[in-house]
């Protein structure tokens, strides 16, 4: 059978024919064409609880080259109350948050549920005097790329994305769910082989000094995400957007003082009333703050210092390699379409050497996809800490979030995204809410409250 190098498209559109291009990429999607997987750096490929947590997104190999005036409506609608100013958000991420000036290179990535916001951005992006190209997909054809496309092609270099990663300036990216159990079902093979590809891909930026805003850090306004939070799908949108419309100035001082109790200390504690109790060291670590704006000194630090997450609000770092030791329980822990409850994991010499859990399918899928990981997926990866005084976690829900001031979360695996050395792309782990972390027996956060 005759072979054919890999080949990647660019697909351009009116808006008119949007219809028809989404047939004409569905046709391309072959196993000579490059399937491209643009993913989140904290969740190559699922929300809170394995795979680089709560950031995903799909990018099929169809795209908008330049700007394309392209007119889509989102599969779930927000509803005139819940409907932000998209305009005058995309100024404030565009100008503020990534920093964009005159000759950057920038790729706005989403849903095409997203269009509305995908366009904003752009123009945004076109007023500074940058260049834009849209690159868009659909959640839901994910499902259909393990359908249809042989598992050979998981392992093929992402050739193109890999070039776009030493081109672009700045990568802005929405990232949301409507379809959370919808590869319940793959192989956790072909999982962690895609992830990894994705994972590369992201490193690859990094290094080549890319500026990475991504949108929705696990907030993003769907009836899946709300159901999951115990939330309606109003009260998330309010939760997100207040998230997203923060005073950054003031949250960037509330994190440069956390930044240097955490820089000066050397050691963590982190207790919790549901027997979590795990101590790590922390000297001469480096800490990172993402209060939503990538600063002048970010960018000459690089490396993670270049990501922001919108919402933002996190301080976070990766401890001394092997001094993790404790344990870690998570009441409930976001995963696939579900929740894992009482999700436990014992940690010596800063090493994962024990799991359990309520039995759950989504107990038993987790360890189907841990047990494809490769060994160091049990390396304890990191300590994160809220500050986002305008996402409050609401009375009764179910709601766990990296942002929220005073939530705590803890992790394995993948973190490069965090300052670490670990590039796997398989992660495992989350935020709980109502702990007490301790930096040398000085109180930071007390049952959930940040100081």
């Amino acid at each position: 059978m005759e072979t054919h190098a890999p080949r990647a498209v660019f697909l351009s559109y009116a808006s008119q024919d949007a219809e028809a291009a989404r047939r004409i990429a569905d046709a391309l999607r072959a196993p000579v064409v490059e399937a491209c997987f643009v993913l989140s750096a904290r969740n190559p490929t699922q929300p809170e609880g394995v795979v680089m947590h709560a950031r995903t997104s799909f990018v099929a190999a169809a795209a908008c080259a330049a700007f394309c005036a392209v007119a889509f409506f989102t599969a779930s609608p927000l509803r005139a109350a819940e409907k932000p100013d998209y305009k005058a958000t995309a100024e404030r991420i565009v100008g503020q948050c990534a920093g964009v000036k005159e000759g950057d290179r920038v790729v706005v990535r989403g849903d095409l549920r997203d269009i509305e916001f995908v366009e904003e951005l752009t123009l945004a992006v076109w007023r500074r005097g940058a260049e834009p190209i849209q690159v868009l997909g659909r959640e839901r054809a994910l499902r259909r790329y393990f359908d249809e496309v042989p598992a050979k092609v998981d392992t093929l270099p992402a050739s193109l994305s890999l070039k776009l990663a030493g081109i672009q300036t700045v990568d802005i990216s929405i990232y949301g769910e409507e379809f959370p159990g919808q590869l319940d079902s793959v192989a956790p093979a072909r999982i962690a082989a895609t992830g990894q590809r994705s994972s590369d891909v992201f490193h690859a930026s990094l290094k080549a000094g890319v500026r990475h805003v991504s949108i929705g850090n696990g907030l993003y306004p769907t009836d899946a995400t709300a159901k999951q939070h115990g939330l309606s799908k109003a009260q998330l949108a309010d939760l997100y957007w207040k998230g997203i419309n923060v005073d950054y100035a003031q949250m960037q001082a509330k994190g440069a003082a956390l930044k240097a109790i955490l820089a000066a200390g050397k050691e963590v504690r982190v207790t919790h009333p549901n027997g979590t109790n795990l101590i790590c060291r922390i000297a001469g670590r480096p800490v990172f703050v993402s209060a939503g704006v990538i600063s002048a000194e970010d960018v000459a630090k690089g490396g993670a210092a270049l990501q922001a997450w919108l919402p933002a609000g996190e301080v976070y770092l990766v401890p001394v390699p092997g001094t993790a030791e404790g344990k870690i329980v998570h009441d409930t822990l976001r995963f696939a379409a579900g929740v894992i409850r009482g999700a436990t994991f014992t940690v010596k010499a800063g090493k994962m050497v024990a799991h359990a859990a309520q039995p759950g399918p989504e107990y038993e899928l987790w360890k189907k996809r841990y047990a494809a990981a490769p060994a160091s997926r049990d390396d304890f990866a990191y300590v994160d800490i809220g500050i986002n005084p305008n996402v409050k976690v609401p009375a009764g829900s179910k709601l766990t979030s990296w942002v929220p001031a005073g939530a705590v979360s803890l992790g394995f695996g993948g973190n490069v995204w965090a300052g670490g050395a670990n590039t796997i792309s398989w992660a495992t782990g989350g935020s709980i809410n109502g702990c007490t972390l301790t930096v040398d027996g000085k109180v930071v956060v007390e049952n959930g409250v940040l100081k």
